[in-house]
């Protein structure tokens, strides 16, 4: 499974489990956020934001400087604008 980088800039919700928000930048420099449970993006429970994460995702189809990317799989991931494919860089991607 591959993971994207993406950057955790708001915790939204500090109950059980907590929710934050984190951004995923495009190849375009699009800014795509998502809502979410903070173990989807990191393990640690002890973040202060804004901070680096992951997200997992597969690769769909690679070009010569960017890769297009899918969230829906394996977590069913998709960005506040309901938007689940994305053109990033290749070195987005860990």
């Amino acid at each position: 499974m591959d993971k994207v980088r993406v950057k955790i800039t708001e915790i939204t919700d500090m109950s059980f489990p907590v929710f934050v928000i984190a951004e995923l930048e495009d190849s375009e420099g699009t800014v795509h956020l998502f809502c979410d449970k903070l173990p989807v993006f990191s393990a640690d429970y002890n973040i202060s934001v804004p901070c680096d994460a992951e997200m997992r995702c597969i690769v769909t189809e690679v070009k010569e400087n960017t890769i297009v990317i899918d969230t829906l799989t394996p977590d069913s991931i998709e960005s506040v604008e309901g938007k689940h494919k994305f053109e990033i860089h290749k070195t987005e991607l860990i």
